[in-house]
């Protein structure tokens, strides 16, 4: 029995209730360009993927290496100013 015999054995038994779910996920996959790729452009859709993942990965290790944080010397002072400008409280 092959896959697609299968399924329709499948579908024949489920019951009426069911096939609304059924029909609009195959509707979604039929829409998906993914279904119709071969596994040659499944591959090079992965790899350009990764690849683009790792540049903006290298992108933000520089960003961190060459922008340091813009912490103020006197953080303490400016941290308690803004607790009381947003809690009302009095220095």
């Amino acid at each position: 029995m092959t896959l697609k015999e299968e399924a329709y054995a499948l579908i024949d038994k489920l019951p009426d209730k069911v096939m609304e779910d059924v029909l609009r996920s195959l509707k979604e996959k039929d829409n998906d360009p993914r279904t119709w790729e071969t596994p040659e452009q499944e591959q090079e859709r992965k790899n350009r993927e990764r690849e683009e993942s790792m540049q903006a990965f290298r992108e933000l290790q520089e960003m961190i290496r060459t922008r340091p944080l813009r912490i103020p010397e006197n953080y303490e002072e400016v941290y308690a100013d803004v607790m009381a400008e947003k809690y009302g409280l009095v220095k």
